[in-house]
């Protein structure tokens, strides 16, 4: 008895420590909300996987020790605990191993859960200094447009190059986010006497340890007012993000990262 209590409690340690990688992945098929406590879960998974283990060894001690019981002349000696006990026991240790092991093999479950949402990448582009965003635009009606809105931008200092097409409708401005503000995009583009629809950007994540982590990010962020797409790119620690400038700025959603115990920056 004592040792299906220890081996029990092993595995509800071992679920219990991953449950910041298991949470999320299972809101994700279960369509349920994001789990705030995601890093707090996470901070105290070394404590876990310490109570894990000892609970393990000490399931395996009672299975396998030799019990002496009071006979009528001397003291018998009871076999081992049965073959069926051995086999829920050994059952158990790999459930218990696999849930312990899930935050690093969770990566390749959350590629294929959202296998549609990831596209190649550059690590090139993430350790670069300068920031990216591209921006749909509404009101331009010949390149002259264009050509107006480019020299907008390229009078901010800060701003490194900028691309404008007529003919889709959309700018990309690559800048120094250290010195260039997004709203100084967006107001540069007003004064040229046009609009911004919608604004795609890259934010860099530090603290995402697993796959968990990424799905509490994408769930926080989709939540938001403004919000067209979100797409977590967990092996890069980055998310793109596609919003409404009107009704949610960059640095709101920087900050909503940052809430829920990542760091977010450009």
């Amino acid at each position: 008895m004592k040792e299906k209590l220890a081996l029990g409690a092993s595995l509800v340690a071992a679920v219990t420590a991953s449950l910041c990688c298991l949470w999320p992945l299972a809101a994700v098929l279960l369509g349920l909300g994001s789990f705030g406590a995601v890093a707090v879960f996470e901070a105290w998974r070394p404590y876990g996987l310490g109570v894990t283990v000892t609970l393990l060894v000490v399931a395996f001690y009672l299975t396998y020790r030799k019990r002496g019981v009071a006979c009528a002349d001397e003291a018998c000696t009871v076999p081992e605990g049965s073959r069926w006990s051995k086999l829920v026991l050994w059952i158990a240790t790999v459930a218990i191993v696999a849930f312990a092991a899930f935050p690093y093999y969770s990566a390749r479950l959350w590629a294929a859960l959202h296998a549609s949402e990831h596209s190649a990448s550059s690590a090139q582009a993430v350790a670069e200094r300068f920031a990216r965003v591209r921006m749909a635009l509404s009101g331009m009606t010949c390149d002259r447009c264009a050509a107006r809105v480019e020299v907008a931008f390229k009078e901010i200092p800060g701003v490194r190059s900028a691309i404008v097409s007529y003919e889709k409708g959309e700018a990309a401005v690559e800048y120094d986010p250290t010195r260039v503000k997004m709203d100084q995009l967006v107001e540069a583009i007003r004064k040229a006497g046009f609009n911004v629809k919608t604004m795609t950007a890259t934010i860099l994540i530090e603290g995402m340890t697993c796959a968990g982590c990424a799905e509490s990010v994408r769930q926080t962020l989709a939540r938001l007012d403004g919000m067209k797409a979100v797409e977590v790119r967990f092996q890069e620690r980055q998310v793109v993000l596609t919003f409404d400038p009107a009704k949610v700025t960059l640095g709101q959603l920087i900050e909503a990262i940052n809430q829920i115990g990542f760091k977010a920056k450009l």
